[in-house]
């Protein structure tokens, strides 16, 4: 299985996935029938961790690797783990040095302002031209839910194992531990859940305080998607809770 670091590259061409071992990419990595794939190591606060999974999968699973550490973004990085303006612009400009489809996994609902269908149209038309040749950045999940995409993979008879050494959290501890205090975790904690699966947390999702001071008063007032409230209320039910 090879892990390459950063280095020279091919010229472009294919089709490259912007990898983070998230319970998107990975199964996205399987979906699309196991392509090369990119990490970049953007310095974030929970690198370790998210290095560690990426690391970990690719060695179980034979992932044709490449970590790159060319994009220092952790001047631009919070503790909470706010979203760094442009950042998937930025990643999709370099996987487009690599390739000419970028894979840039989103799901239904992602609405980031360089996260979206939209946002990746465009993305795809200004690289085009930059690069003088066609140049595709897209996501294959973007008429699914997380919960959706973690059914496929149940359903595909992959390794629930693997899976759970997938990584979704922004404030994670010591080691390999999901906070379960964060939205990522929430959003993770659904997905499973609503799958059957248990994931391991620090704390119980269902328990975190914005759950009930903001989520929960959301979904009741209606300025939550539809579609993740219903998900969300399905889970809340796994654990005796109605929304």
């Amino acid at each position: 299985m090879p892990v390459t670091a950063d280095g020279p590259q091919s010229g472009p061409g294919g089709e490259i996935l912007l990898y983070s071992a998230g319970l998107d990419s990975f199964p996205a990595w399987h979906y699309l029938g196991r392509p090369r794939a990119l990490y970049l190591d953007i310095g974030h606060h929970f690198r370790a961790q998210e290095l560690a999974s990426v690391r970990t999968l690719a060695v179980r699973c034979g992932i044709d690797l490449t970590v790159s550490d060319e994009l220092d973004l952790s001047a631009w990085d919070t503790p909470q783990g706010d979203l760094i303006p442009a950042r998937n612009l930025l990643l999709a400009t370099l996987g487009a040095l690599r390739a000419d489809t970028i894979w840039c996994v989103g799901v239904k609902g992602d609405h980031a302002p360089d996260k979206s269908p939209e946002a990746f149209e465009r993305m795809s038309v200004t690289l085009s031209e930059l690069t003088q040749r066609p140049v595709r950045v897209d996501s294959p999940f973007w008429a699914w839910t997380k919960t959706e995409v973690v059914r496929w993979y149940v359903d595909a008879g992959l390794p629930v194992d693997d899976l759970l050494q997938t990584f979704s959290c922004l404030l994670p501890g010591d080691g390999f531990e999901h906070c379960g205090v964060c939205a990522s975790c929430l959003r993770r904690w659904i997905a499973l859940v609503n799958n059957g699966i248990e994931g391991r947390f620090a704390a119980p999702p269902w328990e975190w305080d914005l759950v009930h001071t903001y989520y929960m008063r959301a979904m009741r007032d209606g300025t939550y998607p539809e579609h993740r409230a219903e998900e969300f209320a399905a889970a809340m039910r796994t654990v005796g809770v109605t929304v």
